[in-house]
């Protein structure tokens, strides 16, 4: 049974700010906001290049930075996460119960998983590195034993399912927004908009099982192919939403002009 909500009065959705077509009802953070923000921006802390050590000479300096493209690609992923759920909640500013458990959730999730998806993205640029004989970002990783036994294949299963949750956690805030477009009076356009970032996080998910599946039936020398994977996102994401942004509105080009009114 879908929670009672309050709909919001014509007054208030009229004196909010619009942008990208958007209407802004969460402008003011709320509490579980703050706290979210938070959990990333500890998550980011946790990515920096010398989190327990400072550089006290050139050397030392020159060492430490070739984790910066891992760091980078790092957090492009959690900054990706952090931006959509960032975006949901300045559009919806929903405070209901699975908002909270959603919350708490996507937190626990991140902070888990941001020590695998560096360690990930570190062995992705070291391979890559190597493979072309590019030995500047060469910082020892796979001298360590742990490498030894083929265990990377683990590695990219634990990163998928994490990837997994996260995309699923973001479909389902997107989703609950949608539960409320009556009391919120939620547009065409932002319903339009929620379906293209679960389409977009769908396409998340399925590349991840598609990498752990890869990562299980693989043997060690073509298991690297089960992180090259998630670069075909980079095209998948874009023609995935523009082929839904055409079926969508095919034969009805004036429903991309409802954004807010």
């Amino acid at each position: 049974m879908r929670p009672v909500m309050k709909p919001l009065s014509r007054e208030f959705i009229d004196s909010c700010r619009r942008e990208e077509g958007r209407i802004i009802r969460g402008d003011n953070m709320t509490r579980i906001e703050t706290f979210v923000d938070a959990a990333f921006a500890f998550a980011f802390t946790m990515l920096v290049i010398s989190i327990d050590e400072i550089p006290k000479s050139p050397p030392e300096l020159f060492e430490l930075s070739r984790d910066i493209p891992a760091f980078v690609f790092s957090a492009l992923i959690i900054g990706a996460v952090w931006l959509a759920h960032a975006k949901w909640s300045r559009t919806f500013g929903l405070q209901d119960s699975i908002t909270v458990y959603l919350s708490l959730a996507l937190v626990i999730l991140m902070l888990v998983f941001v020590y695998p998806i560096k360690l990930m993205m570190q062995a992705t640029v070291l391979y890559i590195s190597l493979k072309y004989g590019i030995q500047v970002f060469d910082n020892g990783l796979f001298d360590d034993v742990g490498w030894a036994d083929g265990t990377v294949a683990g590695l990219f299963v634990y990163v998928a399912v994490g990837l997994m949750s996260l995309g699923s956690i973001i479909i389902a805030f997107y989703q609950n927004a949608l539960r409320y477009g009556k009391e919120m009076h939620i547009t065409a356009y932002e319903h339009d908009y929620c379906h293209k970032i679960t389409l977009a996080w769908s396409l998340v998910i399925v590349t991840a099982m598609v990498s752990l599946v890869v990562a299980l039936v693989s043997d060690e020398v073509v298991v690297a192919g089960a992180g090259y994977l998630y670069f075909s996102l980079f095209v998948t994401i874009p023609v995935g939403q523009s082929l839904y942004r055409r079926s969508r509105f095919a034969g009805s080009p004036a429903s991309l002009q409802n954004s807010g009114h």
